[in-house]
């Protein structure tokens, strides 16, 4: 309103309004009639130089009030000449963050994101400060802030716009809680470490989310995290022309499930962002081989908006199959699912025993019912003969059983089984086999009771150490219990304390289950059998998991997932030959990674498809698969609000330019409101309105007059 009070000074062109009316010649009132003038034609009086302008007093007070009234509408005051400048005012400190994650792939997103980082910088002004950081499920800085440097002195815009247009989406998913929590602490941390130093200028601290917010990110992170108040968050959406999307995944099989079914499940998310949903409903799923290859026809699906569906399909048509694509949606970003043809691995376990498989009173019969055949593994129990050789091929067995005592040429077969890593587990069922196992297990038989009980004289556990890998699926209250497990007979032995840990003791303080590592080997001991004559344990519910975990635990694998998702680690399995040092992982784009043998964990899988791990001497092939996370495909927008119920300031930091605008204004007022010229110029008009109406009357009274003398008697 400062700039539009000056236009009210035009009123102060009234003024010539008296002038006109001055310098017009009206006709005498005053009019005698003569007959001799009758028939002439009436002409106004002729002006002269000195009757232009009469009552020059009048003028001067009509013109002076009406300019004394429109100055007043000026709102006038005198400026103080402590006037502010640019140095009073903070500047701002913006952090861009831009989303890369998968959902930014589609169509004309990451050009509208690029457009909307230009124009956040074509909006700052000398002495603002600029970073720019990228996140998906990861927050990286790519351009950090000018920490201290004078941000005028650099082109800061320019290298975030490089910067910028030199970053790409990834695979990976949105995590949006994440990036604020982490951008927004470090601007607090900033402000408050300025607050500290004297004379320092703070400046305001503003943040730039650009992003196509969609449904699936992540803002949990924010639920925790006390909202600095000093700091204001901005949102840019960017949203693609077509937004309807559809993915495609393949289930694993449940429990519930029809023996040998597959499960192919198509979501339509349907919706559009705006209340509204997309008529898409009509999809095609294909299956590819590794070669992508058509395997089999393709699989028609219909899902309205908003659903999924699940179709179960015969597992000979995708016993192949390695791709799942579907087709008819607007966007291909997560068309394609990728999964690994399950492949059984045949685990060797070798029995080195006396008695024979199908005595339902000895150990191997018991061995051989307890091992699960899956999918994925198939246990196979080879009882060796004094003939026999441990390791028939170059991959070693996974785990070797000893109950009896052995042969010179047994004992050093397994001491180079156990040179290669070998896992063994040694049952002490009698004297004998204690004496001559003692080199492996680290027990010596003492002398007295031989461990024989009557029936009703029992032991049990206790004292078990779950957090060890062979207890460890028992980890759980609901699974815990051993105390129902009774143990009748166990061989009473000496430990060499140093080179033994204890795993479980019985409940009178003798040894029951220890292990000792012999080189890169590891050997487990039991003090007792798990026959009938000799424990429960057999016939428990905990013998088959226990003896499953100790296979899966020789063979160095697990129960690896159908399907990873990207950024997250894969837990490696060991080698499956000791012949070099590197493993080779190949990445689906081609590329080729070199891991050392020993490395337990692969971290950059940062794009979905095949990987496989090969061991060096190409002995053996891994394969698993990385997928799109799902979370991705929820492509409808969030609102602005639901961020808001976190306690996120949203909002946007004056500029400096404006703020300085707004500070002037407000003096300005200040300063009109100390001095109320204004009042002063109305009074003054006023005054000079009274005496212009008191000269006006005299000058009127005064030619009444002058006109009545003039009139003949």
């Amino acid at each position: 309103m400062s700039v539009l009070a000056w236009v009210f000074g035009l009123g102060a062109l009234a003024i010539a309004a008296p002038i006109l009316f001055h310098l017009i010649r009206r006709t005498p009132k005053g009019e005698t009639e003569f007959s001799s003038l009758m028939f002439l034609k009436p002409s106004p009086p002729t002006l002269t130089r000195r009757s232009r302008l009469e009552n020059l007093f009048l003028l001067f007070l009509r013109a002076l009030a009406l300019a004394l009234i429109a100055f007043a509408f000026m709102r006038p005051f005198f400026p103080s000449s402590n006037s502010l400048s640019s140095v009073e005012v903070a500047n701002r400190r913006v952090a861009i963050l831009l989303d890369t994650s998968a959902s930014m792939q589609r169509e004309g997103l990451w050009e509208a994101a690029q457009a909307k980082v230009e124009s956040v910088l074509d909006e700052l002004e000398d002495g603002d400060d600029v970073s720019l950081f990228l996140f998906d499920q990861n927050v990286r800085e790519l351009v950090p802030f000018a920490n201290g440097v004078d941000a005028q002195s650099t082109d800061r815009a320019s290298l975030v716009r490089k910067a910028a247009k030199e970053s790409k989406p990834t695979w990976a998913r949105s995590d949006l809680g994440r990036a604020m929590v982490m951008v927004a602490d470090r601007l607090d941390v900033w402000r408050d470490q300025m607050k500290e130093k004297e004379d320092a200028k703070v400046a305001k601290l503003q943040i730039v989310v650009i992003s196509d917010l969609q449904k699936g990110t992540k803002v949990d992170a924010l639920q925790a995290y006390q909202w600095p108040s000093a700091v204001f968050a901005k949102f840019e959406s960017v949203q693609p022309e077509k937004t309807a999307n559809a993915t495609v995944q393949l289930l694993n099989s449940s429990e519930e499930d029809e023996k040998g079914s597959a499960r192919i499940r198509v979501v339509n998310s349907g919706e559009l962002g705006n209340g509204q949903e997309s008529s898409n409903d009509q999809f095609s799923v294909t299956l590819q081989d590794e070669l992508e290859k058509q395997t089999y026809d393709p699989i028609d699906f219909y899902v309205p908006a908003g659903t999924s569906r699940v179709i179960k399909v015969d597992p000979e048509d995708v016993v192949d199959a390695t791709r799942f694509s579907v087709s008819g949606d607007g966007e291909s970003f997560d068309n394609t699912f990728y999964a690994v043809p399950s492949e059984q691995l045949k685990l060797d376990v070798v029995y080195i025993g006396k008695d024979q498989p199908n005595d339902p009173d000895q150990p191997q019969f018991y061995l051989k019912s307890a091992l699960v055949e899956s999918s994925t593994r198939l246990p196979i129990v080879r009882a060796l003969q004094p003939v026999d050789s441990m390791i028939r091929t170059k991959q070693k067995p996974a785990l070797a059983v000893i109950t009896s005592s052995v042969t010179q040429d047994q004992a050093n077969e397994v001491d180079d089984y156990l040179a290669q890593g070998g896992l063994v587990l040694v049952l002490l069922t009698d004297p004998e086999t204690t004496d001559s196992t003692t080199r492996w297990t680290g027990a010596t038989a003492t002398d007295g009771n031989d461990g024989t009980r009557r029936q009703r004289e029992y032991q049990m556990l206790a004292d078990i150490e779950f957090s060890h890998p062979l207890f460890q699926p028992f980890n759980n209250t609901r699974f815990n219990d051993f105390t129902k497990i009774r143990f009748w007979k166990h061989q009473p032995v000496e430990l060499d304390e140093d080179s033994v840990d204890v795993i479980a003791v019985f409940d009178n303080d003798a040894p029951a289950i220890w292990q000792r590592k012999i080189g890169a080997g590891t050997v487990i001991t039991m003090a007792t059998g798990w026959q009938p004559d000799q424990s429960q344990l057999a016939l428990s519910s905990k013998f088959v998991p226990l003896i499953n975990g100790l296979v899966e635990m020789g063979a160095g694998i697990s129960e690896m997932p159908r399907s990873l998702l990207v950024g997250n680690p894969i837990q490696l399995p060991p080698s499956k030959t000791a012949e070099t040092n590197t493993r080779t992982l190949v990445k689906p784009d081609g590329t080729r990674e070199t891991i050392l043998v020993d490395q337990t964990e692969f971290v950059e899988t940062d794009l979905p498809g095949i990987y496989r791990l090969v061991d060096g001497s190409n002995a053996g092939e891994l394969k698993f698969a990385v997928n799109l996370d799902r979370a991705e495909s929820e492509t409808a927008v969030i609102p602005v609000e639901q961020i808001e119920l976190f306690n996120v300031k949203v909002g946007e930091q004056q500029t400096a330019s404006s703020e300085l605008s707004q500070l002037r204004d407000m003096k300005d007022r200040e300063i009109e409101g100390q001095q109320k010229i204004w009042k002063w110029l109305i009074v003054v008009a006023i005054v000079l309105l009274i005496v212009e109406t008191w000269v006006a009357g005299r000058a009127a009274d005064k030619l009444v007059a002058d006109t009545g003398a003039l009139q003949p008697s």
